[in-house]
């Protein structure tokens, strides 16, 4: 299978906490910034601002399902998100009660209906592993899964990589579940690079892994790594 590494696809960032949003034009390097919805979030003059000169997303993580509620789903998009990321999801269940809150916070907010995006890390609690229930028309506003071995391991109680080097078992299991289930919805599938990835070639072989693996483009934890792609010839320079 050949690889290209300039993929229609760009990264996903995982907006670090309490740092500042970064001017527009790099926000062009990414398909989406995920802000944590206990953290600071932008303005939405910033917001506005941004997308008035690129079209990234700005999508906010949430809690696992039974989490959250219509009143928090509310607040989110009146700041004006473009979509949710789900923490945690267990299975199609999750998934189908976010998408009834998010039709009816759109609803109270006047927003058409299906406009918020949601994207749902997956394979990262041993329930969604486990899961028989396919997610293929569970929700049409389910655009991509995200995978984090990092996760999972905590779980799991293992670690992401042993002391002699060797992916768990679970871990290979769930990141196989993850591109499958993604595949099987037709939806993209993100994968977490590790955050102590900061070496430019080793992130970047890393990153071909994963697109040789099956997912669509990675998620990333920090500006510094999307700077280092783009060094490494893998993401284009901004």
């Amino acid at each position: 299978m050949s690889v290209n590494l300039q993929q229609t696809i760009k990264p996903l960032l995982y907006q670090p906490m309490n740092e500042p949003l970064p001017a527009p034009e790099r926000l062009s390097a990414v398909q989406g910034v995920v802000f944590d919805a206990a953290g600071d979030q932008p303005l939405r003059e910033a917001r506005t601002a941004a997308k008035a000169s690129t079209d990234c997303l700005f999508l906010t993580r949430v809690p696992s399902a039974e989490n959250v509620n219509e009143h928090d789903l509310g607040v989110l998009l009146a700041s004006g998100v473009d979509g949710v990321v789900l923490a945690g999801c267990r299975g199609p269940a999750d998934i189908q009660r976010i998408d009834v809150m998010l039709k009816v916070t759109e609803a109270a907010a006047g927003i058409p209906q299906g406009r918020t995006a949601l994207l749902a890390e997956y394979a990262t609690v041993p329930e969604s592993v486990l899961s028989p229930h396919p997610l293929a028309g569970v929700s049409s506003r389910l655009s991509a899964l995200i995978f984090d071995a990092a996760a999972l391991a905590e779980a799991c109680g293992c670690r992401r990589v042993t002391e002699a080097g060797d992916v768990p078992a679970v871990v290979r299991a769930s990141r196989a579940a993850a591109v499958l289930r993604a595949c099987e919805a037709g939806i993209a599938a993100y994968e977490m690079m590790p955050a102590d990835a900061v070496d430019e070639w080793a992130l970047r072989r890393l990153w071909i892994n994963s697109l040789e693996n099956g997912f669509s483009a990675g998620a990333l934890r920090s500006w510094q790594q999307i700077d280092l792609l783009a060094a490494a010839g893998t993401l284009p320079e901004i």
